[in-house]
């Protein structure tokens, strides 16, 4: 079983990968991109950081902003746990959907 530390760099891995893939859907959309970037960067902390970082959106751009951003932070983090559990328990020959074919550019 991994710590939490590493199950968090594990997490943080497949969603820098995840947008490393998508980065070309978003040609021409930079507002689109930043948000998805910003929802990630949010998926990819630890609890604590996380909600600190909320309390800063909700003070500099309100509560409606940030409580956006913390669901759609939330849908990534499950979309790729789910894949990376998903992926951990799959016989090595077969096939996965990446988290690219999940809500993560919802």
């Amino acid at each position: 079983m991994l710590s939490a530390i590493d199950q968090n760099s594990e997490i943080r891995a497949a969603i820098a990968a995840t947008l490393a893939r998508r980065r070309p859907d978003y040609v021409g959309q930079p507002n689109a991109w930043l948000n998805l970037c910003e929802a990630a960067h949010v998926a990819g902390l630890a609890e604590p950081a996380q909600a600190a970082f909320l309390s800063d959106v909700t003070t500099q751009r309100g509560a409606d902003i940030a409580l956006r951003l913390r669901e759609h932070a939330a849908s990534i983090r499950v979309a790729v746990v789910q894949y990376l559990e998903r992926r951990s328990n799959a016989p090595c020959n077969e096939p996965l959907a990446t988290p690219t074919s999940t809500n993560l550019a919802a």
